[in-house]
């Protein structure tokens, strides 16, 4: 006797039809998983011009002929930026190499995995003349706003020793970049240490009040895309299509400079003419430079001497910092 019923026939259709649907399911997401582009989080100082090639590979789609979607998170500083990758935040960060010198001591895995711009006028010293400050040496007993734990930070101790003033001699407020010009402008402070394009746009505000000192001589600072440690193995993918796009958008800003010049303008929120004025006080390039890791122990050191580490702070292993691992992927 067929003991096979309606309601049996119903089940195994229906589980079928299970099946067919889940297999249905999985090949639509695996599909859907191979078009998603790939996710990477990036820390940027959102007024910064050494930032410049991440503007331009994000506004021409460098990343995203790469099959890379990069997300850009906006800080006030590469400092910021930095703290954001230590916590997790995002998962590489640009900066320049003074935030590392601060995070390798504290026993942070940083690694600079390229220099895409150079400068030695974009950290500058804006003062007052009507302060009495016309040249470096007037910097004594005044006040000073800087974002600290920064490339200004390290100019403005520069500076100061350069020209035999104590570090206790002057004032120093720490504020964040964007907020240094408007404490010069209302006459909080005497003078700023920053970057451009807030040094430029202060200076303009000053007009024949301004006094105007790049670290030309005495600070190039490089600015850094910058991962942890645990990243050169885990991300290494995504890492060498962040960087392929890099080096498109570095190549585009040589050959196209006001396209650049236009795009960099409208993401910092500042007129062409502006970005026009500083553009060629930097050299953009994705390189690791053989004088980094000597350039970040020098930095140590003097972090020493500021007080801003303990005398007898362990070293960080300088050479390690800087890892050329995803550069040679991409040869």
């Amino acid at each position: 006797m067929n003991r096979f019923s309606f309601r049996d026939h119903s089940r195994t259709m229906a589980a079928t039809l299970a099946v067919v649907c889940g297999l249905l399911i999985v090949g639509c997401s695996r599909q859907t998983a191979t078009q998603t582009p790939e996710v990477l989080r990036l820390g940027v100082d959102a007024g910064a011009m050494e930032d410049a090639p991440i503007f331009v590979a994000e506004a021409k789609g460098f990343w995203k002929d790469e099959h890379l979607n990069v997300e850009i998170r906006p800080f006030a500083s590469g400092r910021l930026a930095l703290d954001a990758l230590i916590g997790n935040g995002v998962d590489a960060a640009t900066a320049s190499d003074i935030p590392v010198v601060f995070a390798a001591y504290h026993k942070h895995p940083v690694r600079i995995i390229t220099t895409f711009s150079d400068s030695a006028r974009d950290i500058s010293m804006l003062a007052r003349r009507d302060r009495g400050i016309l040249k470096p040496q007037d910097l004594r007993g005044k006040k000073i706003a800087l974002p600290l734990g920064t490339a200004a930070e390290y100019v403005m101790d520069m500076f100061l020793n350069r020209n035999n003033i104590a570090r206790s001699a002057v004032t120093v407020v720490g504020l964040q970049a964007p907020d240094t010009v408007p404490a010069l402008i209302r006459g909080d402070v005497d003078a700023v240490f920053g970057w451009q394009p807030y040094i430029y746009n202060g200076q303009q505000r000053l007009g024949a009040n301004a006094v105007v000192v790049t670290s030309e001589g005495i600070y190039s600072e490089p600015f850094n895309i910058i991962v942890l440690d645990s990243a050169l193995t885990a991300r290494a993918e995504f890492l060498t299509k962040l960087l392929r796009g890099l080096e498109k958008a570095v190549e585009f800003t040589k050959s196209n400079r006001q396209d650049a010049i236009t795009i960099v303008a409208a993401k910092l929120g500042i007129e062409v003419k502006t970005a026009d004025a500083i553009w060629d006080y930097y050299s953009f390039q994705s390189v690791l430079r053989p004088s980094l890791a000597s350039s970040l122990r020098d930095e140590g050191v003097w972090a020493k001497q500021a007080g801003i580490e303990k005398p007898d702070a362990t070293e960080p292993p300088y050479e390690s910092l800087v890892s050329d691992a995803i550069q040679r992927r991409l040869r």
